[in-house]
């Protein structure tokens, strides 16, 4: 199914506001009160995001024609009759395929976990492909880390595991880690490893070397380099490969 036909069309009753980077379309279920909290939320993470990863400086921002759509379906029944996405999902951002510039975070009316969780995981998503732009194949790994930065509870859960994991020797090695396609895997438990051992190394090069040599790295990638060569280009200084990526890493949990 097209994500075109996610848009609202002119024949149904939506509600619409705007701001400096986010338009949020809204039915009938959802207050304006609401709404104006998603609305606020989403510039929030917006700024959070763009400067925690160094979009912010490079970016030609999202506004006017360029704001992000936020479309709000009133319960998941509509949600999937028009999206065409499974019951398991709770919402998504896309782009059009064809349409780079048509960025979408398409969900329905949700409770609280909404706004703590996919709100900034969708924007996450968005803002690093903008970062990185069109033809940049994205690793999966460092996709999914980026996007779960400012999901405060699953930091928290993915320093708790990995702490024992590392100390167990469990943790999955980095060039298996950044093969992984968990689009595909059944074991679940790999599956939670990928996700929270994802979230960590991107938190760990933030954390230890800043957003400046991030948007670096990022820049690097945008650019056609491999994430090993892109890596040895913006942290050359501090380490100049996937392993000793690795081993820095290891080492922040034991010390």
């Amino acid at each position: 199914m097209s994500i075109l036909t996610a848009v609202p069309s002119h024949a149904e009753e939506w509600k619409e506001i705007k701001d400096k980077h986010f338009v949020v379309y809204y039915g009938s279920a959802m207050s304006s009160e609401e709404a104006g909290r998603l609305l606020r939320q989403a510039e929030k993470y917006y700024d959070l995001i763009a400067r925690q990863i160094g979009y912010a400086r490079y970016s030609n921002f999202w506004t006017w024609e360029e704001r992000v759509k936020i479309i709000i379906y009133d319960d998941q029944a509509a949600f999937m009759a028009k999206t065409g996405q499974p019951a398991w999902s709770k919402g998504y951002a896309d782009r059009h395929p064809k349409l780079f510039e048509s960025k979408m975070i398409v969900t329905y009316r949700q409770e609280q976990e909404f706004f703590n969780g996919l709100l900034p995981h969708e924007i996450s998503h968005l803002i690093l492909h903008d970062f990185l732009g069109p033809q940049t194949s994205v690793p999966l790994w460092f996709d999914e880390g980026v996007a779960q930065l400012q999901e405060a509870e699953k930091r928290a859960v993915a320093d708790r595991l990995l702490q024992r994991l590392v100390l167990e020797k469990k943790q999955l090695p980095l060039p298996v880690l950044m093969e992984l396609d968990i689009r595909r895997e059944k074991n679940s438990t790999k599956v939670t490893l990928f996700y929270v051992q994802s979230l960590s190394v991107i938190d760990f090069l933030l954390t230890q070397y800043g957003s400046d040599a991030f948007a670096r790295l990022c820049r690097q990638m945008r650019d056609g380099k491999s994430f090993a060569e892109a890596l040895r280009l913006a942290y050359g200084h501090s380490f100049d490969s996937v392993q000793q990526l690795e081993d820095k890493w290891i080492n922040s949990f034991r010390n």
